[in-house]
């Protein structure tokens, strides 16, 4: 197993930050090539992607800043979780890492780091 990790400074406080990425119903604003809706189905979500509709399961810790996503979907699970640091009352760093799924490896490396850095754009675009 593998990873690909991402990070971005945001001259926001840590919990305005931790509010919309902790927040599976966000994803669309930040996630935008995956996300198109989100919705709370029971004890997950389900989001609406350019695939069809997935299952995200989530879970949350403010007091360590990680979230923890989790993907489900007939193509298989996929994981990423995020941190995030609060460096300063204004500024905080975070790291977006996604976990490998099964047939990926490093040669998806670069395609998938590309797609994390466009989200850490689109969400340090929201503040």
């Amino acid at each position: 197993m593998g990873s690909v990790t991402g990070s971005i400074s945001i001259s926001v406080p840590f919990a305005d930050v931790f509010a919309v990425v902790s927040d599976p119903e966000r994803l669309p604003d930040w996630c935008t090539d995956f996300a198109r809706a989100s919705r709370k189905d029971g004890d997950h979500w389900t989001v609406d992607t350019p695939f069809g509709p997935v299952e995200v399961r989530s879970s949350a810790d403010r007091g360590t800043g990680v979230v923890d996503f989790r993907v489900v979907s007939e193509h298989g699970d996929h994981r990423a979780f995020t941190r995030l640091i609060a460096v300063s009352d204004n500024e905080s760093e975070f790291v977006f890492t996604r976990l490998f799924g099964a047939g990926e490896g490093e040669a998806e490396a670069p395609q998938l780091l590309a797609v994390i850095e466009g989200r850490l754009k689109a969400l340090s675009s929201l503040f």
